[in-house]
């Protein structure tokens, strides 16, 4: 998860088209490179981050392939590290009831439908919708009818990050959680299983 950092200065204003936004924020959210996050500061304080549309869709397949996981009774997301994760999918290491309770309460911005706002109503309104991200409402963003992406909260980012290396484990494990379907989840899980040895073993530190 490459980042981006865009200082957000409301006193300052952009000149010629642009006239009237942010001077750091005109270019960049209508220009967000693929696969890459835009942090955004206001004050000095982290106030939002943007994900590019193509990295909110692989992190809500993740969290579908990680529901799916649940299903089976895989809770990677407690592992204490990604070292015992061989054990978490085996079936070893299993987590506790209050421990799937309270990651059954963690709140997924991710997963939520945003609200939706154009680049213009960006450039009138920036402090007031940097202050509705920060409550945790998601906002989608759109420059010219093309969906650039959407606002999260710093620790909502902070989440998926940490959730980064679980998600790297299973790939070099051989499953990709961006891209696996129920069956394929199910089918991997048996087979770790089956595989003597895989249960000890960790694929990535």
């Amino acid at each position: 998860m490459n980042m981006l950092v865009i200082i957000m200065r409301r006193e300052q204003t952009c000149q010629g088209r642009n006239r009237g936004c942010s001077t750091t924020t005109c270019a960049p959210l209508t220009d967000v490179p693929a696969r890459r996050s835009t942090l955004s500061f206001q004050h000095g304080d982290p106030s939002a981050v943007l994900l590019a549309g193509d990295e909110v869709e692989r992190w809500v397949a993740i969290e579908r392939a990680l529901s799916a996981l649940h299903g089976l009774e895989v809770y990677p997301e407690l592992a204490d590290d990604t070292s015992t994760l061989g054990s978490v999918l085996a079936g070893r290491d299993r987590a506790s009831g209050a421990a799937i309770r309270r990651l059954g309460r963690q709140r997924r911005e991710i997963l939520e439908v945003p609200a939706t706002i154009g680049i213009t109503e960006i450039q009138r309104r920036l402090a007031s919708i940097l202050d509705e991200i920060g409550e945790g409402r998601p906002t989608a963003i759109y420059s010219s009818g093309k969906y650039v992406g959407v606002f999260i909260t710093p620790a909502e980012y902070y989440r998926l990050r940490r959730l980064s290396r679980v998600v790297a484990w299973f790939r070099t494990a051989g499953l990709d959680l961006a891209a696996a379907d129920e069956g394929e989840i199910a089918d991997f899980v048996r087979r770790f299983r089956e595989t003597p040895g895989t249960a000890t073993g960790s694929a990535v530190g």
